[in-house]
């Protein structure tokens, strides 16, 4: 459970950071990464709180 907690804090972090920084990722990427990390974290609360 402490994985996926981590792993979880980890994404939300990444994802705050790069939302908060736009011009570091390029348009084209960014729409594909950000789809695949909000349904990663989505993914992981889901996974959290049917075990925590």
């Amino acid at each position: 459970m402490y994985d996926v907690q981590q792993r979880l804090n980890a994404l939300e972090n990444m994802y705050d950071t790069l939302a908060n920084n736009p011009s570091w990722v390029h348009p084209e990427v960014s729409q594909a990464s950000f789809g695949w990390m909000l349904k990663e974290i989505l993914d992981l609360r889901a996974v959290a709180g049917m075990e925590g």
